[in-house]
C-alpha cells in the first residue's frame, strides 16, 4: 500500500510540473521515485536512532510504559521523501541539467 501512495505522489508531482513548465515530463520516473521515497523512508525510520521516548498508560489497575528508540512518526518521514525525491529531480532537470550542456560547434 505504501508503494501506491508513493507512486501517487510522484505522478501528481510529474503533472504538476507539466502544468506549470508546459514541457513534457517524465512522470515514470516521478512515480518511480515517490514510491522508493516513500517505501525507504518508512523503512529508513526504524534503522535511524533517534531520542528515547517513553510513554506511561494506566490499564486497569497496571500501569504500562512504552520505549522507543526510534522516530514515532514513520509516515510523516516517508511523506517528506516521497514528495522530495521527486521534486529534486525535477529541479535537476529543470535548473541544473541545461548548465551541463555544451554548445553545439
Amino acid at each position: 500500500m505504501e508503494g501506491v501512495v508513493g507512486v501517487s505522489i510522484g505522478a501528481v508531482i510529474g503533472l504538476l510540473v507539466i502544468l506549470v513548465t508546459k514541457r513534457p515530463s517524465r512522470i515514470l520516473v516521478d512515480a518511480i521515485l515517490g514510491a522508493a521515497g516513500f517505501v525507504g523512508g518508512a523503512v529508513a525510520t526504524a534503522y535511524i536512532p533517534w531520542r528515547m521516548n517513553t510513554v506511561s498508560q494506566r490499564v486497569g489497575d497496571a500501569i504500562v510504559s512504552t520505549t522507543v528508540r526510534h522516530y514515532q512518526h514513520p509516515y510523516r518521514a516517508a511523506f517528506l521523501a516521497a514528495v522530495l525525491l521527486p521534486v529534486l529531480n525535477e529541479v535537476y532537470w529543470l535548473k541544473i541539467h541545461p548548465l551541463f550542456r555544451r554548445p553545439a560547434a
